[in-house]
């Protein structure tokens, strides 16, 4: 009994963590609107940034670390690490490129509109 128990923490530790926080940079943010873009963990280069929308103010700026198990859930709950806060976001669409998601954020981000 006591050698499978063992087995069973060794395998256990091999494992990754289900609850493991990934980080993720801000990209773009719009206080008018409530929606950020965050540069999503590796992985698919298809799907690399996420548009995000905060339920809990405040909306957190551009280059602030937001840690949070962001692809698990449609409604996570993440931290900001830069600021300390916590956020309840929505996750809305991924995209290659912050553009895109920008470009088909809401018509109420005024950031939206501005010119390069």
């Amino acid at each position: 009994m006591k050698k499978r128990l063992l087995c069973a923490g060794a395998l256990a530790c091999l494992l990754p963590a289900a609850g493991f926080a990934a980080e993720g940079v801000v990209s773009w943010a719009d206080p008018t609107c409530g929606y950020f873009v965050l540069k999503l963990p590796d992985g698919d280069p298809n799907y690399a940034y996420g548009l995000f929308s905060v339920k809990t103010p405040p909306v957190p700026k551009v280059d602030d670390v937001i840690e949070g198990d962001v692809q698990a859930a449609q409604e996570p709950t993440v931290k900001n690490s830069t600021s300390g806060t916590s956020h309840d976001v929505i996750h809305w669409a991924d995209a290659r490129e912050p553009k895109m998601l920008i470009r088909n954020s809401p018509v109420q981000c005024a950031s939206r509109w501005k010119k390069k």
